[in-house]
């Protein structure tokens, strides 16, 4: 009979495992602190790599590639694409943001032109701007618009000159992100799994649902925020080019990126637009045949159109209801973003606000002895589940009437 030998280390008492799991937090606190400089590049290699696995699955799936040849080959790809994407499309984009730049001033300056005259809508009615004393409100607000136009403008030119002219800083954060985001890639299932030994053994499978969760509201927001970023920018580009509305290529763009800000994005991004509309329609053949004040109100309707084709079409099925978030909450989220983690934490606000709510969900589920994986808390989990576990029922063989007719027939088939 074997022997078993038991060790003689003695166990660790329940205030001892507090305190030491107290001690392992504070310690988790102090290098996220030392070390915060290194969490945007993490969470940008993050973000690339929850973006490029399932590209890697597909081409796994459809190919007799390996998954390590399927990451080399995705990899080889996007680095030639940031290589030649810059060179063929930042020159342009720099050239228009800079000319909107340099304009702004005199944009400003027709506007309040704009309204020294009174505003004509149809005959008969007016609207006697001219009589209002705006002139201090004016010069008040577009002293502070051209401070941050300019401020936002010189940012921008900057983030694109960087990466036009690769700095050598630039070229190390690059390669860093890629490096970081390719073994997050190759080895993110051995990471997860190792994760979830730590915990104890009894809600492994809680943590591995509560995750499952989780990636699907990631996945709901990061891949479906980047399909509404270029349809919609390039839907506003192809009607800024339609109706012959300058800077197209910069309204755009600007489009494309406020769709990654919530709530506010699509207010900022139709200001320049309606702007340029009022005080340029002349260059517009299609303001050219109605007064500016009409071509205005006619972009904005199209602005307006377009965020509602978004919402109640692009939205459902790109996205999907996953985040179930407040407007309030959103804006609150977005603000608070702002103040701790700056433009990153704007872009990312909604995500984590809908990942917090499905942790406190659990925890509140626990602490009153209710299932947090039920229909009622969690019901994509529920049929993500059963979508993976769907089996296709075995084919039926299939008999002609003779064969049964006939059974020496069936016999010998057999």
């Amino acid at each position: 009979m074997k022997r078993i030998v038991r060790s003689s280390s003695p166990p660790w008492s329940d205030s001892n495992k507090r305190l030491v799991l107290l001690i392992l937090l504070l310690l988790l606190a102090l290098a996220l602190y030392r070390f915060r400089l290194l969490l945007l590049p993490l969470s940008m290699a993050m973000i690339l790599a929850y973006l490029i696995d399932p590209l890697v699955n597909q081409l796994t799936k459809r190919t007799p590639l390996t998954r390590n040849m399927s990451i080399g080959i995705i990899y080889l790809l996007l680095v030639a694409a940031l290589v030649s994407i810059p060179v063929s499309t930042i020159s342009p984009i720099v050239t228009q943001v800079t000319n909107f730049i340099h304009r702004t001033p005199q944009y400003i300056s027709d506007i309040g032109e704009f309204f020294r005259d009174p505003i004509v809508i149809a005959d008969g009615i007016v609207i006697p701007v001219d009589q209002l004393s705006l002139d201090q409100l004016f010069a008040s607000l577009s002293s502070n618009l051209v401070e941050v136009v300019q401020t936002l403008g010189g940012q921008t030119l900057s983030i694109f000159g960087s990466l036009a002219s690769a700095t050598i800083s630039t070229v190390g954060w690059t390669i860093m992100v890629l490096f970081l985001s390719f073994y997050l890639v190759k080895d993110h299932h051995t990471l997860f799994d190792s994760i979830v030994k730590m915990a104890p053994r009894s809600y492994q499978e809680d943590l591995i649902q509560l995750s499952e969760g989780i990636s699907v509201t990631w996945n709901a927001f990061l891949r479906g925020q980047l399909v509404l970023c270029l349809v919609v920018g390039t839907i506003i580009f192809i009607i800024a080019l339609i109706i012959g509305l300058p800077n197209a290529i910069t309204l755009g763009v600007i489009a494309g990126l406020m769709e990654l800000i919530p709530t506010f994005g699509p207010i900022l991004a139709a200001i320049p637009a309606v702007l340029i509309a009022a005080i340029q329609g002349e260059a517009s053949w299609l303001g050219s045949f109605m007064s500016p004040f009409w071509f205005a109100v006619l972009v904005l309707g199209i602005y307006g159109f377009v965020y509602q084709f978004e919402n109640y079409y692009l939205v459902p099925r790109i996205i999907g209801h996953h985040l179930k978030l407040h407007p309030l909450v959103v804006v609150l989220g977005v603000l608070a973003g702002a103040s701790v983690a700056g433009v990153l934490g704007i872009l990312l606000a909604a995500p984590v606000l809908a990942s917090a709510r499905l942790i406190w969900l659990y925890i509140y589920c626990k602490l009153t002895d209710q299932d947090p994986f039920s229909d009622e808390f969690m019901p994509f989990i529920t049929l993500r589940r059963q979508a993976k576990t769907a089996v296709p029922p075995p084919p039926q063989p299939t008999t002609t009437p003779g064969n049964q007719d006939n059974p020496d027939t069936t016999a010998a088939a057999s």
